[in-house]
């Protein structure tokens, strides 16, 4: 049997659409929109409940798109191409949806409860007062996120901001007025309110004095709010006063001065003996021991918090190629990260220079119109090409990528470098294992044995790699090398169980990859007539009170046995000054000079420069199979992820 419409009902509802006409509110689209469910028989609660469905639908179409601009800003490594920035705005419409639709819920909710007296001129107070905090809520959050995305805002033409702002207040308005007839249906709705006997005032003159003022608003918010520009926003003219040196950087992750020393004692390291006897510094070391962050800072100059790349393990985020740092490792930090893997929100993932905030020194060099090249380093994947004279980058991906073959996925850049490499892999690896079997000392204990083998291919392989680059032609070049930490980590990271005859085994096969390294360093580390080598170590990441190490032997270097302390932001400018570049203002470190022949020191005095420049992301070729797990697995086997 068909169900008789309540006629109480059909009258409350006419009652109300009635209402809203007399105030002008069904006149306009969006109105119609948002009070659709303020039909058929349906009660207040009801009529609330579908509004503020609808109220959250236009705040997602809305603010989502808004929302992934400042994120894109914020988080620079979560959205790498136009996909993700869509992927972005769909999670974060979703996220802005759901909490509109829950705030405009209870809003109304709570509104209806308020004592109206029966009159509509109260009813009508009310609503535009909770419209006109909605709105300006809204037009606040839009203006900070611009401001975030653009932090120069002088980098910009005044017309665009302008424009950019005017958007902000439509969609502010759109909002507000939403809220605000919503609330105001569903008072009357509940109260049965009679109209006003005064006309409503005009609505066209309402909305444009609104639209100017939370224009003038939001302007004096974001400007207010700005931070003062830098005096050189763009790309700055570097002058290089070049020595006429070159300068080779080999880095070595896991190095113990104190093993280091008691080998020299015994005569068996004779090129690192070499390399420090002269000008050395004395490196203060990040107590987190994450190579991500640490080689990075080293890299550019800048500490964490600037430069981006926070640790080697991050998170990816479903449906995007970006990555974010994975946070805390204690904790609720563990906890949301696997209740996020759980269910699939988000997987692991490492460290790559799409987070990469600050300039490289290579970069910089590159930016100078000087020849680099790096090879192997963190964080530099994906490889791109960036400017008229982009470095050579050799990433941290580049032996996945000439194993597996194929199209590139930002591995290797330019392109004609890994065509030349990738011809030449066969011979590259036939060459790194005869230096390992030729060059380590061996090892009665199997497992021990295995460990340093690999590690040492490893390093055997990025010098082959580097040496491919013709590095005689190159202003810089910067080779990291990791077989001493992957070695260490593998012998001693889980020593607590071992015997005292495995475990001395393990310590004389680490001494005895001391001796490899200085073997396999012999050649490459005798400066030319115009070079200047570099030693850099860092202690890896067993726990340690060990430090780092900066030696310097070649052209401009000191002769004299010179022990320095500095800090790890201090080598990027302290290897540009040695190319004859000046140094940043931003810059966190400076120059250490005590490393340099008290000649070069004052014939080159240090000269500074106001910025290099925003780091803009490389152009990258990104055709081939994603490595990322691979990666994943690749790292894990040598013991950098769980």
């Amino acid at each position: 049997m068909t169900p008789v419409p309540d006629p109480r009902s059909e009258i409350h509802v006419d009652t109300l659409r009635q209402e809203l006409r007399a105030l002008g509110y069904l006149d306009a689209g969006v109105d119609r929109f948002v009070l659709g469910p303020a039909q058929g028989t349906r009660r207040p609660l009801a009529i609330a409940a579908l509004s503020a469905l609808r109220i959250g639908v236009l705040a997602a179409a809305l603010l989502g798109p808004a929302a992934a601009l400042g994120i894109t800003t914020r988080l620079p490594g979560l959205v790498t191409g136009t996909r993700d920035a869509l992927v972005v705005a769909l999670y974060l419409a979703l996220l802005f949806g759901a909490a509109a639709t829950a705030c405009s819920f209870a809003a109304m909710v709570i509104v209806a409860r308020l004592p109206l007296g029966g009159q509509t001129r109260r009813a009508t107070v009310i609503s535009r007062t909770a419209g006109t905090v909605v709105g300006a809520a809204c037009l606040v959050y839009l203006t900070l996120w611009w401001r975030i995305a653009n932090p120069d805002l002088a980098s910009f033409a005044a017309l665009w901001t302008l424009f950019a702002l005017a958007i902000a207040v439509a969609i502010s308005l759109l909002l507000g007025h939403a809220t605000a007839v919503a609330t105001f249906a569903v008072l009357v709705a509940s109260r049965g309110a009679t109209t006003p006997a005064v006309p409503a005032a005009p609505a066209g003159r309402l909305t444009a004095a609104a639209a100017l003022v939370a224009f003038a608003g939001a302007a004096v918010l974001l400007f207010a709010s700005a931070p003062e520009p830098p005096a050189d926003a763009g790309r700055p003219e570097l002058t290089v006063v070049s020595p006429g040196s070159r300068v080779k950087v080999f880095a070595i992750d896991g190095f113990d001065p104190a093993v280091a020393a008691a080998l020299r004692d015994e005569g068996r390291i004779p090129t690192l003996t070499r390399l420090l006897s002269g000008g050395v510094v004395q490196l203060a070391v990040d107590e987190l021991r994450d190579p991500a962050r640490a080689w990075t800072t080293v890299a550019t100059g800048q500490p964490p918090d600037v430069h981006g790349v926070e640790g080697l393990e991050t998170r990816r985020v479903a449906g995007l190629q970006g990555a974010v740092a994975s946070g805390s490792d204690h904790g609720i930090g563990r906890a949301l990260r696997g209740a996020t893997d759980l269910v699939r929100l988000t997987r692991p993932s490492t460290a790559s220079g799409a987070e990469l905030r600050s300039k490289t020194m290579w970069e910089v060099a590159a930016d100078a119109g000087l020849r680099s090249a790096v090879v192997n380093w963190w964080a530099t994947w994906p490889a791109g090409s960036a400017g008229a004279n982009p470095p050579i980058v050799v990433s941290d991906r580049a032996t996945l990528r000439l194993e597996r073959g194929g199209s590139l996925d930002g591995e290797i850049a330019p392109a004609s470098v890994y065509d030349r490499l990738r011809q030449e892999w066969p011979a590259i690896k036939q060459e790194a294992h005869a230096l390992m079997t030729a060059l380590l000392p061996a090892s009665s204990d199997v497992e021990t044995a295995s460990a340093l083998r690999r590690a040492a291919e490893v390093d055997a392989v990025q010098l082959a790699l580097t040496a491919r680059l013709d590095v005689a032609q190159l202003d810089l070049v910067a080779v990291y090398l990791p077989g001493l930490d992957i070695a260490q980590h593998a012998l001693l990271g889980s020593s607590g169980t071992a015997t005292p005859s495995t475990l001395t085994a393990r310590l004389d096969g680490l001494r005895g990859y001391y001796v490899y390294l200085d073997a396999l360093l012999r050649d490459v580390t005798v400066p030319a007539g115009n070079e200047l080598v570099v030693l850099l170590t860092l202690p890896g990441r067993i726990s340690s009170p060990a430090y780092g190490l900066l030696a310097v032997a070649g052209t401009g270097a000191t002769a004299e046995h010179v022990t320095a302390r500095a800090r790890a932001i201090d080598v990027a400018p302290t290897l540009l000054h040695a190319l004859g570049l000046p140094i940043s203002r931003e810059l966190s470190g400076a120059p250490v000079l005590g490393v340099f022949a008290g000649e070069f020191v004052k014939r080159y005095p240090v000269r500074q420069v106001d910025t290099y420049g925003r780091r803009t992301a490389p152009a990258v070729l990104r055709q081939g199979q994603p490595l990322d797990q691979e990666m994943i697995e690749r790292l894990r086997s040598l013991g950098y992820v769980r």
